[in-house]
């Protein structure tokens, strides 16, 4: 137990190791998107159908980001997640056969957002940030289910991609050698129009997404 502790406080003490102007920070972490979702109704050729829409699940992906330092507190920094997949799921349609939760929408999501970031405590061993910034969000391999293709007729399905702002609020946790520890809250605006064909007409929703982007990881500044 001595011996992990005196490990631990080992990699979070020693020589500051500032971050100055010049400097590039890089952070990878695991992140949960968490959806804030909101939807429209479901439209069928314009015509909103009472008590129908839709709800995006989480998921889990990986979080890589590349700040450089154009002050000595002020950041550019550049979001670049991996994609992540996540469900659409459709409620109000039982009376056509699809039970609430039924997913008719799989899609991939990539993100990219560019932050301008500020760093409070940057000659510090622990350094909170936050930045506000803009995001550009692609969708794709978006497709329709079974469920969705049997039970709808559907088919022909688009997803428009979004333009939003984002927040981050986050602390770097100083180790050794350069490496820190590092945990992340990041909000950010995405929401699309989805459209397909069914049996009965055009079909189109309007989705919010906004999801809340939590990550925790590790960085090193060069």
């Amino acid at each position: 137990m001595k011996k992990t502790l005196t490990l631990s406080l080992a990699l979070l003490c020693g020589s500051s190791i500032a971050v100055d102007k010049g400097d590039w920070i890089f952070h990878a972490r695991a992140i949960n998107i968490s959806p804030n979702d909101d939807s429209s109704l479901i439209r069928v050729d314009g015509a909103g159908v009472p008590g129908t829409g839709v709800n995006v699940d989480d998921n889990f992906s990986l979080d890589l980001s590349l700040a450089y330092m154009f002050s000595d507190h002020w950041a550019v920094e550049l979001l670049a997640d991996l994609s992540s997949k996540h469900n659409v799921s459709a409620y109000g349609l039982s009376d056509l056969g699809v039970p609430n939760g039924t997913d008719v929408v799989e899609t991939n999501v990539l993100p990219p957002t560019v932050f301008l970031q500020y760093q409070f405590r940057p000659s510090e061993k622990v350094r909170p940030y936050m930045g506000v910034g803009v995001n550009h969000t692609l969708f794709f391999s978006d497709k329709l289910t079974p469920a969705a293709k049997d039970v709808l007729g559907a088919s022909g399905l688009s997803l428009e991609s979004s333009f939003g702002l984002g927040a981050q609020f986050g602390i770097d946790f100083e180790m050794k050698n350069d490496w820190f520890l590092n945990i992340d809250l990041k909000y950010i605006q995405i929401d699309t129009e989805a459209k397909f064909d069914t049996a009965i007409g055009r079909a189109s929703v309007d989705v919010d997404i906004n999801p809340t982007v939590f990550g925790i990881g590790f960085g090193r500044t060069f």
